[in-house]
């Protein structure tokens, strides 16, 4: 797979980035800039989607180590991270500094860990510079390695989003320039059927104009704008889970029968939050496999 597209075209592109900037400047720019808030905002997304101390997670093209960086501080947690750019994998490597996680180069379709081993795979603005085909070759092995109610969260630029609309016509501005960087478009159909195909279900897409990130503290954006309450990284954002675990708990807490004093008996530190119980579950709880009852 060494002549893969993205291969070829993102080595490219890094090398193009290191001629015209120093090398934390490239290593940012390569990936899109708001590096440090960006990270912030999808560590929130995965606290929010049931990320936990001692997770493993599985970061799918983790560029120069934008979410891995906001991760670091975790000591608990289990990380492997892979890109195609040596460059930016190492650069990963430098910055988060820690012998415990494991960064690789890939030029295929594969995920180095065992069957039912991991509990996250993340995939942030990797299907957007991939074919179709390679997209599903990758939600393929996510899903073998995946352990049973994990995982996958991937961002995407989608057809129904309005502000998207300006990629695509970029897209035919530049549609003879053998040197421009695929820029894939994917819609809420064609995930639900690859799901028909593979052991996953749509847990939740959360649309890229739409501010549906929950965040932890304020985050303050390259421009000055300070991200409250919600965030959105732009692009998609779809959760899906392996197996029927995590979706059929959403019924239960969507049905007449949710026991709203027995979900807080079971959740001590909900009932001291003064959250509603319905909603923290069905914002946090679900996510996190809290008990619906002692």
């Amino acid at each position: 797979m060494s002549s893969n597209h993205s291969v070829r075209d993102y080595n490219k592109y890094v090398k193009r980035m290191r001629l015209w900037k120093k090398r934390s400047k490239a290593m940012a720019a390569s990936i899109g800039g708001n590096f440090i808030p960006f990270g912030q905002i999808m560590r929130d997304l995965l606290l929010q989607f049931g990320l936990r101390p001692d997770s493993n997670v599985v970061d799918i093209g983790c560029g120069s180590g934008r979410l891995a960086n906001a991760l670091k501080e975790m000591p608990e947690l289990h990380y492997m991270g892979f890109d195609v750019v040596p460059s930016l994998v190492e650069y990963a490597e430098q910055i988060c500094d820690r012998k415990d996680w494991k960064f690789f180069t890939v030029t295929d379709f594969r995920i180095s860990s065992p069957d039912e081993s991991v509990d996250l795979v993340t995939a942030f603005s990797v299907f957007t510079h991939l074919r179709h085909e390679e997209t599903f070759l990758y939600l393929v092995e996510a899903s073998r390695v995946l352990k049973q109610g994990g995982k996958i969260i991937f961002s995407f630029l989608d057809f129904s989003v309005p502000p998207h609309w300006s990629v695509f016509e970029s897209n035919i501005r530049n549609v003879h320039d053998a040197d421009m960087p695929l820029n894939q478009f994917m819609d809420k159909q064609a995930i639900s059927t690859w799901c028909q195909h593979l052991p996953l279900k749509v847990l939740e897409i959360l649309p890229g104009d739409t501010k549906g990130i929950m965040l932890r503290q304020p985050i303050t954006l390259e421009d000055g704008t300070i991200e409250k309450e919600y965030a959105t990284l732009g692009q998609s954002v779809c959760v899906l889970v392996k197996g029927d675990a995590a979706v059929n708990l959403e019924l239960d807490a969507l049905l007449d029968g949710f026991d709203g004093e027995g979900y807080l008996q079971a959740n001590p530190d909900v009932a001291q939050s003064g959250m509603d119980p319905r909603e923290h579950y069905l914002k946090f709880g679900r996510f996190e496999g809290r008990k619906l009852k002692p």
